[in-house]
């Protein structure tokens, strides 16, 4: 069956070119981030159609317009001279072994179709055991991206706040969890800055059950051996110190773990306040207040607990919930210290092939902040730059990306982006997003709730998609402000009738 033309390639002052091709609308309907193709000497190329303008000669001159009015339509066959001009972005050719860049421009007069189906997924590289994010706007098309594409080379999700950040991830997470042997299983870490994924660990009748392979841990409880507390990050969080008092302090810990070799057992905050305590009071009240310090943060322990080396598995979920902390270095540290660890497990093999999710990545790799505000940015970046060769992958998500350590998003090869409208934030994320031009840039804005664009490794263009609906139950913390103020009137009237019940 013969393809419907949808358009003809016209002549205009910029093309056609190898890099801009414009065609006239003949049938159909054009959209901007549709796929086209079109048959011409060099093979079958693929262009996107990236914007439309619609012309009519008979509305040219706006004097004309204004003088003639309402009668220009009634004496004048007007709606027969508008046309429709679509502009579209040549991404590639096909040729009979292979897919190449364009370098020759189709000829005026070439006819334009939309882009088949089986050409799309081709021309993405699109894998049919890839992840199912959504579908392709425009076309019957699945956004099934190779696990390894989209990952190994480390993915950053960029949204404003509302835009469906939230339920995308959830959307990847669900596909992660969902992959059977054969396919390749990772394990997931997810540092969950506001709970929102802990809704994986609950068991549902109503929806998709992933509790099974999911484990939610209270960070608020969360215990981390001194001993094992690299010293870098001590002194960051020790930075009232003076360097004689670190020295001091640091010989004595260096001194219990001599003795913790050799068969005493490990050491907690007590055991180093002891040995304070034998100084002179110069050095042992500075210490003694650094040491309070640390006790307020109510994390260091003799050992690890839960061990969550343990509790890492392939192809489930470690969900580290940071809701409960207030303190913000208290979350650093935590951040800090399991990626380090997790990281220089899978260096020796010890640890399966991971992603390691961080929530609110801004505020944990941020742009410019001195070092003892931003204790996880030296390992996040560690990750980001060679974790690739380990098959240790970071998965950053960010309403700020303006914020976000710059080297570290630049080392992000795949980026999802949802909408975003802050100005700085859209030129920040043009900088760092290989590929994506002006016109891409531009419609980023524009973008609806659960519409994104994907960029980079994962594909071969910029290419916009409908996120897919979620299987999972939706997180307990996605709430409307007018179901919060009905759930809080509704509690306050009836510990009012209860209060006067008992009085």
């Amino acid at each position: 069956m013969d393809k419907e033309v949808l358009g003809t390639v016209v002549s205009t002052m910029e093309g056609p070119s190898p890099s801009r091709v414009d065609f006239v609308v003949v049938n159909g309907k054009a959209h901007k981030g549709m796929f086209v193709e079109l048959e011409y000497s060099e093979g079958t190329m693929i262009a996107m159609v990236d914007e439309l303008i619609k012309t009519n000669r008979y509305f040219e001159r706006p004097d004309s317009v204004k003088a003639i009015g309402d009668e220009l339509e009634k004496n004048f066959p007007a709606a027969d001279w508008e046309f429709l001009i679509a502009k579209a972005k040549p991404l590639g050719v096909f040729t009979k072994t292979l897919i190449q860049r364009s370098t020759y421009p189709p000829s005026p007069g070439t006819k334009v179709f939309v882009a088949e189906n089986e050409h799309i997924k081709k021309f993405l590289k699109l894998d049919d055991n890839g992840l199912n994010l959504g579908q392709i706007q425009f076309h019957d098309v699945l956004m099934q991206p190779n696990l390894s594409k989209l990952l190994q080379k480390h993915l950053a999700l960029i949204a404003q706040s509302g835009a469906g950040k939230s339920y995308c991830v959830s959307v990847l997470l669900e596909e992660l969890l969902s992959r059977n042997k054969e396919q390749g299983q990772i394990a997931v870490i997810a540092f969950d800055t506001h709970g929102e994924y802990t809704c994986f660990g609950e068991p549902t009748n109503e929806k998709k059950d992933f509790s099974n392979v999911t484990k939610v841990i209270d960070a608020s409880k969360i215990k981390i051996s001194l001993a094992n507390t690299p010293k870098h990050f001590l002194e960051k969080v020790l930075s009232s110190l003076t360097p004689v008092q670190k020295r001091e302090l640091f010989r004595i810990i260096n001194k219990l773990k001599l003795e913790m070799r050799s068969g005493v057992g490990p050491f907690g905050i007590d055991a180093v306040r002891a040995e304070v305590n034998e100084l002179d009071s110069k050095t042992s009240v500075p210490l003694n207040f650094a040491l309070d310090d640390l006790t307020k943060m109510n994390l260091f322990a003799k050992v690890d607990s839960p061990a969550v080396m343990d509790l890492l598995k392939p192809g489930e979920l470690l969900v580290i919930d940071l809701n409960g902390i207030i303190n913000q270095q208290k979350k650093q540290l935590i951040v800090a210290y399991f990626s380090s660890k997790l990281f220089n497990a899978r260096r020796q093999k010890r640890a399966p092939p991971f992603a390691l999710l961080v929530e609110e990545a801004h505020n944990f790799i941020p742009e410019g902040a001195a070092s003892e505000y931003a204790l996880a940015r030296p390992v996040l970046q560690t990750i980001a730059r060679e974790g690739r060769k380990f098959c240790a992958s970071l998965i950053l998500i960010s309403q700020r990306p303006k914020k976000l350590d710059t080297t570290t998003l630049a080392n992000c090869n795949t980026h999802i982006i949802l909408r975003v409208t802050n100005p700085y934030d859209l030129d920040h994320i043009k900088q760092s997003s290989e590929g994506l031009d002006s016109n891409s840039t531009n419609m980023i804005s524009s973008l609806r709730v659960g519409e994104a664009m994907i960029v980079g490794e994962a594909v071969s263009a910029p290419t916009f998609f409908k996120v897919r609906e979620r299987l999972s139950s939706p997180s307990k913390h996605e709430v409307t402000l007018e179901d919060a103020a009905k759930t809080y009137s509704l509690d306050t009237k009836k510990q009012d009738e209860e209060a006067d019940a008992f009085l």
